[in-house]
């Protein structure tokens, strides 16, 4: 009998762990991923791409993802990832998409207004830095200011684990963040 109710608290566990990681996912994701059948479409039109000197390049873009048995909809900005890693001495590319949900568009939205475009031009002082990061269910944007270094790192995650070793960074792009930002605020 003492076996029924410790098998009941193993289940229990691992049931609320698995409800707690798929909570670290976007809604956007979690859509696409229950839908049996699911058209995305992709507003090409509307694009914020920054691209590295290696050739690396990250794209936000507006999407919606529509469920064809249910007929649901949902709208949210897609990032997708083509960037290179070294793996054993070799190059190797690696690509990756993942979604910002609106309500974290809008907090995108802020980030950038607030703590970016100001600060844009900032230096700072010698053995000083200073970075502003931006984190949602999926990506981590970060904004790296060092003398007059400007730099800016994007970090896709999966079920909140931030990758470290695939993420995409450029110092000549960095000018480029109000296309990003206009691209943003046409999705609402």
């Amino acid at each position: 009998m003492k076996r029924i109710p410790i098998i009941f608290f193993l289940f229990s566990c691992l049931y609320i762990s698995a409800q707690q990681k798929d909570d670290l996912n976007s809604s956007t994701r979690k859509f696409i991923d229950g839908a049996d059948f699911t058209q995305v479409n992709k507003n090409w039109n509307i694009t914020a791409d920054f691209r590295s000197g290696m050739g690396e390049e990250v794209s936000f873009f507006p999407v919606e993802a529509i469920n064809l048995k249910t007929n649901q909809k949902i709208k949210s900005i897609q990032v997708d990832m083509d960037a290179k890693y070294d793996f054993m001495g070799k190059s190797r590319r690696f690509f990756k998409t993942s979604w910002l949900d609106l309500n974290e568009v809008e907090e995108f939205i802020q980030f950038i207004e607030l703590y970016v475009i100001p600060n844009i031009k900032d230096k700072t002082e010698k053995k000083q830095s200073t970075t502003y990061i931006f984190n949602s269910k999926e990506i981590s944007f970060n904004f790296y200011i060092e003398k007059n270094t400007r730099r800016i790192s994007i970090y896709l995650k999966d079920f909140g684990v931030t990758d470290n070793e695939h993420y995409f960074w450029t110092e000549s792009q960095v000018n480029k963040i109000p296309e990003l930002l206009d691209v943003l605020r046409r999705i609402k």
